[in-house]
């Protein structure tokens, strides 16, 4: 997670080369003591509209992407992995009275970013390269 709006590599798409993905991800779980592993990935996404009296309003009007891990299913009443509207951070990852317009997402794989399969990928090129030489040996 990046909150430095001058340079955010945790834009989309995810930055991978400046931030790595944390595959062990420790999380706390409300009512319990000590760190869990981590269940699901949530990327925030969205413009700040307005900042409480006592944050610096260098975010106001920039977009920001965070990411975290946490141990709970905070979508679970919704029965969707995400979801737009405003919202306002409270206690995120030091961040508290931002309120955005954006979308929260969940998910279990790759950051959230939906990317495509490195599988599908990798064989698409492979594929594609036997057709070139396929044809180049026909010449």
């Amino acid at each position: 997670m990046t909150t430095n709006v001058d340079n955010d590599t945790c834009n989309d798409p995810f930055n991978s080369i400046d931030n790595q993905l944390e595959f062990d991800c420790q999380a706390t779980w409300k009512g319990k003591h000590g760190t869990f592993p981590a269940r699901f990935c949530v990327k925030i996404s969205g413009t700040v509209l307005d900042v409480d009296a006592n944050i610096s309003s260098i975010y106001l009007y920039k977009n920001l992407f965070l990411r975290t891990c946490i141990v709970e299913n905070i979508m679970d009443s919704t029965k969707s992995p995400d979801s737009t509207g405003n919202f306002r951070l409270k206690g995120f990852q030091g961040l508290t009275g931002l309120r955005m317009q954006g979308t929260i997402t969940l998910c279990t794989l790759d950051g959230c970013n939906r990317a495509q399969n490195f599988y599908d990928s990798s064989y698409k090129c492979k594929i594609i390269l036997i057709v070139i030489l396929f044809y180049s040996s026909l010449n």
